[in-house]
């Protein structure tokens, strides 16, 4: 269940003029509920790729289900909003092969998932199977 106290302070800061204190790795994205119509915040941590913001989120998790297909929503993060393209990523397979990418470029984050990692760097292939059946990848496109 989600923290929403811990998001309405994070979504209040990310919105503030003190957003730049969270750096640009915290954003705020707005979704259409594709049942309710209504709009959903909520506070997700992204990495930037050049046009592309990834984030990765818990499959029990409801609000990148309003991405698929391609959905636009609004991305706001350093302080400007943009309107983003939805791709997600659920397929265990394809789950894979994008996070195996993912902390390769980003390997500082690979701890807080609980992955092993050998002396080289590599990853733990049981503990990575393990967090692509908990989590999805969600990659956000500029410009849409």
């Amino acid at each position: 269940m989600p923290n929403n106290f811990g998001n309405s302070i994070m979504k209040a800061l990310i919105n503030s003029p003190l957003h730049g204190i969270l750096g640009e790795g915290m954003a705020v994205i707005t979704v259409t509920g594709s049942i309710t119509g209504r709009l959903i915040s909520t506070p997700i941590n992204v990495a930037r790729e050049g046009e592309v913001y990834t984030a990765i989120s818990s499959r029990e998790r409801t609000w990148w289900r309003n991405l698929r297909g391609g959905a636009v929503a609004e991305l706001r993060t350093t302080g400007k909003t943009m309107k983003v393209r939805g791709e997600v990523i659920e397929a265990v397979e394809g789950v894979n092969e994008t996070l195996a990418q993912y902390f390769q470029a980003h390997p500082a984050v690979v701890k807080y998932y609980k992955i092993r990692t050998d002396a080289n760097g590599g990853l733990d292939a049981g503990d990575l199977q393990r967090v692509c059946g908990e989590r999805v990848v969600i990659r956000l496109h500029k410009n849409p």
